[in-house]
């Protein structure tokens, strides 16, 4: 299937539209800047897996990140090739991967921007490890903390529309990556890419997300190796207990001075 690379063909990534605002018993004109949504449909190896819902960024991240998500590319290997054609809304990937991870993609259809909208096919978190055992790494409080207010206070779309919400790869010094959807499963997805195929190495890595932790959350996070998944956020018994089972630490209500910790061995959580 010949796809065009159309970067010059990305759309604005907010709309206007006029609206009325009540504001202090006073109802007038406004103009809202609402975040743009736009369907993508992948396929991989020329056959047509299903279509998400989208803002229309960093695409290659995203779809790649749900390849991993779904446990159907492991490394960057596998990928032979990733085209987008944002005229067409069509995204094309080719993989090297065994058959039965193929199989993986069987069910099609759409994923919304939603709160399912990055609903994984196969629920088996509790089988994933997050890999070899490696040496626990120190996770001072401080580093949550400043972690989060950075990814509370990253200039994007969420200034602009109140509508996106942000996921970051991070280590002790800053965020390495912080990337927007208006979906927070999308959003997460495009980190989990972004970390493939930049290798970037998230054994000792921090995924940080603005959304609750729900079990499909946690099995991106396991499948791509995280060892602590941070939000500002909730989360819910079954992405605990499956996180207890993966290994991965869940940090939750992260606030100026205080958080929730639920260590499963991920990290050693130090006071500072």
């Amino acid at each position: 299937m010949p796809l065009r690379p159309s970067k010059d063909s990305i759309p604005p990534l907010t709309v206007e539209h006029s609206a009325q605002r009540y504001n202090k018993g006073v109802v007038e004109s406004a103009t809202i800047h609402l975040a743009r949504e736009v369907p993508f449909t992948l396929f991989v190896n020329d056959r047509e897996v299903l279509s998400i819902s989208t803002l229309p960024t960093h695409l290659k991240e995203l779809f790649i990140g749900f390849l991993v998500s779904e446990g159907v590319l492991v490394s960057r290997e596998e990928l032979l090739e990733c085209l987008v054609d944002h005229d067409s809304k069509l995204v094309a990937v080719e993989l090297d991967v065994p058959t039965e991870r193929m199989e993986r993609l069987d069910k099609k259809g759409m994923l919304t921007s939603g709160c399912a909208g990055g609903m994984v096919f196969s629920m088996e978190a509790p089988a994933i490890s997050t890999g070899p055992n490696v040496p626990r790494i120190a996770l001072p409080c401080s580093v949550i903390l400043s972690r989060m207010q950075e990814l509370d206070k990253f200039p994007g779309l969420y200034r602009i529309t109140r509508g996106v919400h942000a996921a970051s790869v991070a280590d002790h010094t800053g965020n390495l990556e912080i990337l927007e959807d208006i979906g927070r499963h999308n959003a997460v997805d495009k980190i989990v890419g972004h970390c493939l195929l930049n290798q970037i190495q998230t054994s000792n890595k921090l995924l940080l997300t603005t959304g609750r932790i729900t079990s499909e959350v946690l099995v991106k996070a396991a499948r791509s190796r995280f060892p602590v998944i941070i939000s500002r956020s909730s989360t819910s018994a079954l992405a605990v207990s499956m996180a207890k089972q993966s290994g991965i630490d869940v940090v939750t209500y992260v606030r100026p001075g205080r958080f929730n910790y639920f260590s499963h061995g991920g990290m050693e959580l130090v006071q500072d």
